[in-house]
């Protein structure tokens, strides 16, 4: 279980790299500056296993950095903590495959397997950013699409609660590189900063 682990989170630090990577080369803009100022929301996320928790701490984080824009951190950092959820996602797709390996002794077929990731990622949109809020809300999709029994089920819900924490970090972390994108967004498209004396008046 343990090595599974290691695997998921390697496979998380692998898509924060490919996400920051793109959001700077997109963006013309060094994403460092935006990821050396994220430490203390993903040990924030770490500790609270909730995006929704997070999200004070990940906008005193994100209004840090000096290449994100304010009005698209305080625009960008809450919609994304409630629609971006790609730690828990990339975790879940790992342990529905592990947990029909170790019960069902194989892997589902791939047509099934895209079926479910495209689902589940439009579930994902919807789910909660709570502890547990992506398995909770697929649950429907594990069980007719994937054909878990109670069994299974019970098995996958306990296994994505242990590292819960982790996948959290990671969606909290990458609402970065998406706000960077944002930011890179406006700038090609000439978009004015909204001011906060232009939001209160």
């Amino acid at each position: 279980v343990f090595i599974k682990f290691v695997i998921v989170m390697i496979g998380h630090y692998i898509w924060l790299t490919l996400l920051y990577l793109l959001a700077g080369v997109y963006a013309k803009a060094n994403p460092m500056d935006v990821v050396k100022n994220y430490g203390p929301a993903y040990i924030t996320a770490v500790g609270t296993m909730s995006s929704a928790a997070t999200l004070a701490v990940a906008l005193k984080c994100a209004l840090k950095s000096t290449v994100l824009r304010k009005d698209l951190v305080n625009f960008g950092i809450p919609l994304f903590a409630n629609i971006h959820l790609c730690g828990s996602v990339l975790t879940e797709v790992f342990f529905v495959m592990v947990v029909s390996q170790v019960l069902y002794g194989t892997i589902p077929a791939v047509g099934t397997m895209v079926l479910f990731c495209l689902l589940l990622g439009i579930f994902a949109i919807g789910a909660p950013g709570v502890p547990g809020g992506t398995v909770m809300a697929s649950l429907g999709l594990i069980t007719s699409v994937l054909g878990f029994d109670a069994t299974g089920t019970a098995l996958m819900l306990t296994i994505f609660a242990l590292q819960d924490s982790f996948g959290t970090a990671c969606n909290v972390t990458g609402d970065g590189a998406l706000t960077l994108m944002l930011t890179g967004y406006a700038k090609k498209h000439n978009i004015e900063e909204v001011k906060e004396v232009d939001v209160l008046y």
